[in-house]
């Protein structure tokens, strides 16, 4: 079992928060499935999480090893040869090497894209500071 900060805490809470902990490990750090297995509302485990450090860890734990179970399963369609989790992972992991649908750019060495605006009139160059400004975008 996972310690839990014990510091004043009720016997009830610490057993709350066991078997949070014990809930968000079983449902893979699915919150509304892991309430109910514990028998707590989702608000609960958001609060328990907002207080204690190890029920918060449990939770990002749960979640990470989500992830990798489901990187696992596509890794396994992708050496079955499957098409489009083929596309999917070179679209998201293959970008490096051109494996994209939209052009990112971006300024020199990497860093922002400078504009330069010339602007011929003093009414124009108002009306484009009020929309550089959010005004008159609504």
């Amino acid at each position: 079992m996972t310690n839990i900060d014990t510091n004043g805490l009720s016997k009830k809470r610490q057993d709350t928060a066991q078997r949070i902990i014990k809930a968000l490990k079983e449902t893979r750090g699915l919150l509304t499935m892991a309430a109910r297995k514990a028998g707590v509302s989702y608000t609960t485990i958001k609060r328990y999480a907002a207080e204690f450090p190890s029920v918060k860890e449990a939770v990002q734990e749960a979640k990470e090893s989500m992830v990798d179970f489901t990187e696992g399963k596509l890794f396994e369609k992708i050496s079955k040869g499957d098409t489009a989790c083929i596309i999917f992972y070179l679209k998201t992991q293959g970008k490096g090497r051109g494996y994209i649908e939209r052009q990112e750019i971006s300024g020199e060495g990497g860093g922002p894209v400078k504009h330069e605006i010339t602007v011929v009139s003093e009414t124009a160059k108002k009306l484009t500071e009020e929309v550089l400004n959010g005004k008159g975008t609504e």
